[in-house]
């Protein structure tokens, strides 16, 4: 008798594991989701529509420019 209880309560845990690490992966899609989101946001917020490639574009030659800026010397 004890043998079959310990089959039932193993089969439960192991459909338990199998849905959390579903809920698991849902929670992380809709994380990804929403951070894409909110980052389309911004290339449509600056001006440049859905095209987030100009976008990246921009930021690397505004980072470049001022990195290659020469700093006055005191």
């Amino acid at each position: 008798m004890d043998d079959a209880w310990e089959e039932h309560f193993a089969k439960s845990d192991d459909q338990r594991e199998r849905y959390n690490c579903q809920i698991q992966d849902m929670l992380t899609n809709a994380q990804l989701e929403q951070d894409y989101q909110e980052y389309m946001t911004l290339v449509w917020d600056a001006g440049y529509g859905y095209d987030s490639a100009a976008y990246e574009a921009y930021w690397k030659r505004a980072l470049m420019y001022y990195q290659n800026q020469s700093c006055p010397k005191s």
